[in-house]
């Protein structure tokens, strides 16, 4: 028969209190003491043999606990230190394991699943003179085919390829010369992605392995435009955390904000955006002396021409979306909205100081910027103003390519900016207009 451990004397680890053995709870102060109940009583008769100390005295016993958890916690942060974040416990490239994978290299980290996960596919990360990622398959399906077929397949935005502006696709078929067992991604980028291994034997059958991840990394991003005739540009960097917050947002939660708040709840003058209005004024003053209306209207140009029109079930899946300003930055493109709240968010950081407001004017079939600015000796004549409750705006409309105080011709603004006509309707600006 087995030897009952749970019978004799019991003791609490927490509270120091003696009792009849066989408990699952402490009687005295209600403490879990499952775990303890077989390991804690022989290593405190161990000590008392080796030392000769009562070991049944309650303060030596609760005192002994304390050291025996203290120390085995220790341990468990000894183990932690050596191993590094990519779950590897030796230092050195080595491929990352399943799960969520920090990337202390390249401040970021990746979120695996699929054949990732199950570890059919493994990913080596390599590092120079920029971060690649080489997949393999794993050792124990070796030799089992004679051709590999590897396809990596982003949501990077190209707008280069109009016939499928949402997706690029990078291709590698191993040739004799290579091991087909080995592919490497050279163009890595923060994002969804997906890696594909079409494996084929000789008997013309073949194995597909399929591994999903999300990289949360730095976003580096190079922005050039032209402004009056003369070339700009600037190098702007996305933090892993704002990166993994635009992969983050909870799709529902998002689509019962439209229903019941505002707009305005989208326009953010957070530290990425902040960043980015600095990255924008210092390449302003090198050239231009500053002014409230010229640095609205550099910022247009910039919004303009650097972030492309795109439906919002491209890069959210849904057929109206408005995007935080970190969303339209990291996918590089936007809606009407999507470009408005941008603008508005860049502008609210620049006048904050100045006591004037930023709005979005929301017009029928489109949505475009408004500031609230000094036009008086401005270089820009005649500018189109939208007059709200109390102050007027200039308009500012990213969705063309026209300048600060102008507007698209399909809009018909009255002198005294409190109504426009649409397609034969006519409309009150002040139902138009939503102040941030």
């Amino acid at each position: 028969m087995a030897q009952d451990k749970r019978g004799g004397k019991g003791f609490c680890p927490f509270c120091g209190s003696e009792f009849e053995g066989g408990r699952d709870e402490c009687p005295n102060c209600g403490q879990d003491i499952r775990q303890y109940n077989d390991d804690l009583g022989p290593v405190l008769d161990k000590i008392q043999t080796v030392t000769n100390i009562d070991m049944k005295s309650t303060k030596v016993r609760v005192t002994m606990s304390v050291i025996i958890f203290v120390v085995a916690f220790a341990g468990v942060l000894v183990v932690l230190e050596n191993i590094d974040l990519h779950g590897n416990s030796d230092s050195g490239d080595e491929p990352v394991i399943e799960g969520l994978v920090v990337d202390i290299k390249t401040n970021g980290y990746m979120d695996l699943t699929g054949d990732f996960a199950k570890g059919n596919i493994k990913v080596l990360p390599l590092y120079e003179p920029d971060l690649r990622l080489q997949f393999s398959l794993k050792p124990g399906l070796e030799d089992t085919y004679t051709k590999v077929m590897w396809v990596v397949e982003t949501e990077k935005y190209n707008e280069d390829n109009a016939k499928n502006p949402f997706y690029t696709k990078v291709t590698k078929e191993a040739s004799s010369s290579s091991s087909i067992y080995k592919a490497t991604w050279e163009n890595v980028d923060v994002g969804r992605f997906t890696v594909t291994a079409d494996c084929y034997k000789e008997d013309g059958t073949y194995d597909v392995y399929e591994g999903f991840a999300t990289y949360y990394g730095v976003m580096d991003r190079t922005y050039s435009w032209t402004y009056n005739g003369f070339g700009n540009t600037i190098k702007y960097t996305m933090s892993s955390d704002d990166v993994r917050a635009c992969y983050s947002y909870d799709l529902t939660e998002r689509m019962d904000l439209q229903a019941t708040g505002s707009m305005s709840d989208l326009v953010t003058d957070n530290q990425a955006v902040e960043n980015l209005h600095m990255k924008l004024k210092e390449a302003y003053t090198k050239n231009y002396r500053y002014t409230y209306d010229g640095y609205a209207d550099y910022v247009l140009s910039f919004i303009q021409q650097c972030f492309p029109f795109e439906y919002d079930s491209f890069n959210y899946r849904v057929n109206d979306y408005w995007a935080y300003p970190i969303e339209t930055l990291l996918w590089g493109c936007g809606d009407d909205e999507d470009r408005a709240i941008l603008y508005c968010s860049i502008m609210k950081v620049a006048l904050k100081d100045s006591g004037r407001e930023v709005a979005l004017l929301k017009l029928p079939e489109s949505t475009v910027a408004a500031i609230q600015l000094d036009m008086t000796f401005s270089f820009i004549k005649d500018p189109t103003m939208v007059k709200g409750k109390y102050d007027k705006f200039t308009v500012a409309d990213t969705s063309s390519d026209l300048g600060l105080g102008e507007i698209r011709p399909i809009y018909d603004v009255a002198d005294t900016g409190t109504s426009l006509s649409f397609s034969g309707s006519e409309y009150y600006i002040h139902d138009l207009l939503i102040v941030v």
